[in-house]
């Protein structure tokens, strides 16, 4: 399929309340929507959003990159286009042409996905979802955490108004405050939702060894999901002496870069991996790590950073496409005062993906 256009719409999108990140606090989403148009008349739609983190530098870096890329799209066949070496316009450019793609085939995203690449063809684990669909097919729900912010004052609040909307997990930032102090506050957290919530943690490598085994063991008897990123320093040996004496999962996220997948999986470090498809590079990329990662017996979670309708779809679509289900950090659209495109619809906790062609949604004039 051959490229008539592409071309750049910038958008700032306020937020509720301020998102505390690993290295930053953000009240504003900033990004690049990518509309590539086939001679034909099909438009697919991509999400560029620098991590919050990378600052004024990085964003315009990026923004930069993705102009470059965008001026040597016309004229060009789909299937001959090499995304750029930055990893948010290659994630940009990959859901732009895939959505292009599975727009003229007739099939939503996550099924052109799984027709595409043989290695996420095999049935999901409790779907009984197959390669051999029939092209019409009902709304998809992908299982997704709550995102509940800090463990301050209301988290005790979101969290039950989550339990209420039917959320399985919800996702608590910890590693503030003091220790006993925020143990004290979770249990409140979990009182509070009376069993109908498991908590997700996120440390953002908060702790020196011996502090995250003292909160860590803690956490034994409590209906915990997992654990992201708990030691200040981690290395994929010590990251595996705690994951060994515990129930339930400790998660690499920014750590993934760091240490490198190979070293984190041969020392059997985690149990669970946390990827942004936008920072690893793509679709093409997260599929990799997606067999990977399996192979491995270790558990893949896709999730974002208050992205747009745009951006969570395609991830939401990409982890409908993959052969296991888990619950996805994709749960971020209700923190913004204004969108892109109407979001998905939630319910009982899973994000209802569209029926229709490609990421079937299409953005707001």
């Amino acid at each position: 399929m051959r490229i008539a256009a592409a071309t750049v719409h910038p958008y700032a999108l306020p937020l509720v309340r301020p998102w505390v990140a690993s290295r930053a606090t953000l009240t504003e989403r900033r990004g690049r929507l990518l509309a590539v148009t086939s001679e034909d008349g099909l438009v697919g739609w991509g999400d560029c959003a620098p991590l919050p983190s990378s600052g004024e530098a990085g964003h315009a870096r990026v923004f930069q990159a993705l102009n470059a890329a965008v001026r040597g799209l016309p004229g060009r066949d789909t299937a001959d286009v090499s995304p750029s070496d930055v990893p948010e316009v290659r994630w940009a450019i990959e859901t732009a042409l895939f959505d292009l793609e599975a727009r003229r085939a007739g099939l939503p995203l996550r099924r052109f996905l799984r027709s595409s690449f043989p290695v996420i063809a095999s049935p999901r684990q409790g779907t009984g979802a197959r390669n051999d669909e029939p092209r019409t097919i009902a709304p998809v729900r992908v299982p997704i955490n709550a995102a509940l912010g800090p463990l301050d004052a209301g988290c005790a609040d979101r969290a039950e108004a989550a339990a209420e909307r039917g959320f399985a997990v919800g996702k608590i930032k910890v590693g503030v405050g003091a220790i006993d102090d925020e143990r004290r506050a979770l249990a409140d957290v979990i009182e509070r939702a009376r069993g109908r919530l498991r908590v997700r943690l996120d440390a953002n490598r908060a702790w020196p060894e011996a502090e995250a085994r003292r909160f860590l063991e803690s956490l034994v008897g409590l209906p915990i999901d997992g654990v992201e990123e708990p030691l200040a320093d981690p290395t994929p040996a010590a990251l595996a002496h705690l994951q060994k004496d515990l129930p339930f999962p400790l998660a690499a996220d920014e750590s993934l870069p760091v240490l490198g997948v190979d070293a984190l999986l041969e020392a059997r470090a985690v149990r669970r991996l946390v990827v942004k498809p936008a920072r690893l590079g793509g679709i093409r990329a997260t599929l990799a790590l997606a067999a990977q990662a399996q192979t491995a017996g270790v558990e893949l979670v896709l999730t974002s950073v208050v992205d747009s309708t745009v951006g969570v779809t395609a991830a939401a679509h990409l982890a409908a496409a993959l052969p296991t289900e888990n619950t996805h950090g994709l749960g971020t659209l209700d923190w913004l005062t204004r969108d892109v495109a109407p979001p998905p619809v939630i319910v009982d906790g899973a994000l209802c993906l569209p029926a229709g062609p490609g990421l079937g949604l299409v953005p707001k004039g």
